[in-house]
């Protein structure tokens, strides 16, 4: 028995985009001759008109960047358009106004203010406004691709010292192509105390790059060409890190123009003082104290001893046994000081003779 033969399958249409805002209106424009009942869709500056409210394709299309004037009249919403004119009915006065602040805020970007709707309504027009802004928003620039840390703007010849100078910290780089497009790959290898040096081009093309060898390779990007030189040798070819461990120099010779690496050594670290060898340093504000009569003066008076020496009237010393008794007019002097005791004892001597006469 033969089966039945199905109909061919027709493709649906691809979903319209969902509208900021949609509903039943009545239109009436210039090939209308009266109102008729349609499905009316409002997605930024385009206002479509439907059979129905599944409907995909639009019966007719407005174009809001033509919008003169709109207003609100009692036959219903007008729109005045550059060569035509249509008037809109809504089911409710709360619809016509909703109508009339959409179409507004989707032509002049912005909420009008004379609107007569609720707080919930007007939420909605600034939620519409947002999406429709970012709608609108011009498409961001596309990211630069990432440039691999082994990337050194440098000659071919840099690239070469380059190498020479970081042995031990990778044999390869990629350096700006000197055939004017794409990158070029420099290696280092040394072999049975003979250096290698190679350079690879690296064309740049469309939606990635190509290795020129023998069999040309294609990547993606410039992370996936240092990939492939890292794997294709095994592992032998490392990317030159660009941060070292150790502190390096070069030194060039004035005479020769020869050039000598070395390695900076770190300082070694001062012992730390015994806390009682610490001598309080002078402060930059407060000299340092200093001996009587400078640094070459005399010292200092001694502390006179508890067994004092004292002199009586007649310059004569007390006897030891007298001195814890001290006598009135008795200079105290510093011990073991005779020239000063003498020359007190003149000065005694003199002015007795004078109260004498």
């Amino acid at each position: 028995m033969a089966r039945p033969v199905p109909p061919p399958r027709r493709d649906r249409p691809p979903p319209r985009a969902r509208p900021s805002y949609e509903g039943f209106v009545e239109k009436r424009g210039p090939r209308d001759q009266g109102y008729r009942r349609v499905w009316a869709g409002l997605r930024g500056l385009t206002l479509a008109f439907y059979g129905g409210p599944r409907d995909c394709e639009p019966l007719e299309v407005l174009d809001l960047g033509e919008l003169v004037a709109l207003s609100a009249e009692d036959r219903g919403l007008v729109l005045r358009l550059r060569g035509q004119e249509v008037t809109l009915k809504a089911e409710s006065r709360e619809a016509q106004e909703m109508w009339r602040g959409f179409i507004l805020t989707m032509v002049q970007m912005k909420v009008p203010t004379d609107l007569a709707l609720l707080p919930g309504p007007l939420f909605q027009l600034s939620e519409a406004l947002r999406e429709e802004r970012d709608r609108r928003a011009p498409p961001s620039p596309p990211k630069p691709p990432l440039v691999p840390a082994c990337f050194f703007e440098v000659t071919r010849l840099e690239a070469e010292r380059l190498l020479e100078r970081n042995v031990g910290g990778g044999n390869m780089v990629l350096r700006p192509g000197g055939h004017g497009q794409g990158v070029s790959v420099t290696t280092r290898q040394e072999r049975n105390g003979t250096v290698l040096l190679k350079h690879y081009r690296v064309n740049h093309v469309e939606q990635g790059y190509v290795i020129d060898v023998d069999t040309p390779h294609r990547c993606s990007s410039l992370a996936e060409v240092v990939q492939y030189f890292v794997e294709s040798s095994k592992g032998s070819l490392r990317p030159l890190d660009q941060y070292s461990p150790r502190l390096e120099f070069v030194e060039t010779d004035g005479e020769n123009g020869e050039e000598t690496r070395g390695v900076c050594e770190p300082p070694q670290a001062a012992p730390t003082p015994h806390p009682r060898s610490l001598k309080p340093s002078p402060s930059p504000h407060r000299p340092a104290l200093q001996p009587p009569g400078g640094p070459g003066g005399p010292p200092p008076f001694r502390a006179i001893p508890e067994e004092q020496t004292y002199m009586n009237e007649q310059g004569e010393r007390d006897p030891p046994s007298l001195a814890s008794r001290p006598a009135p007019r008795r200079a105290l002097l510093p011990p073991h000081d005779s020239g000063m005791t003498e020359e007190l004892a003149q000065k005694l001597q003199l002015r007795r003779a004078l109260m004498e006469d």
